[in-house]
């Protein structure tokens, strides 16, 4: 039980992604995109929840910039989230999470839809 995360390509019918990138109890990615989620929806963060959050380049490259500057937010997280680890959950996952950001950036250069999406 916990916080499961994904990221791959919205097919253009909208039916179900397959995940090209996961991660497990990765608070801190979490709480960048609950923010994000938020200011793009105006949804509470229980609403990304089995839901997809489309990025766009520009949401790739902060979260970019944040990674590189280990600069992610904390998270308040809660149990299944994970969250008394995640300085060394982001440490761990750095290097996926700057290979996702290069694989995504790519994607959106060729015109694909980009989601995260979670489960806990």
């Amino acid at each position: 039980m916990g916080l499961d995360q994904y990221a791959g390509v919205m097919p253009q019918d909208d039916t179900d992604f397959t995940a090209t990138f996961v991660w497990r109890k990765h608070s801190k990615l979490q709480a960048w995109a609950e923010a994000l989620f938020k200011e793009k929806t105006g949804q509470g963060a229980e609403h990304l929840n089995c839901g997809t959050l489309p990025l766009d380049i520009e949401d790739i490259e902060t979260l970019r910039s944040l990674i590189v500057k280990s600069g992610l937010p904390t998270s308040e997280g809660g149990f299944l989230y994970g969250h008394q680890f995640q300085d060394e959950a982001a440490a761990q996952y750095a290097e996926q999470d700057l290979e996702f950001c290069d694989w995504a950036k790519e994607a959106l250069s060729n015109g694909k839809t980009i989601v995260y999406s979670c489960w806990w």
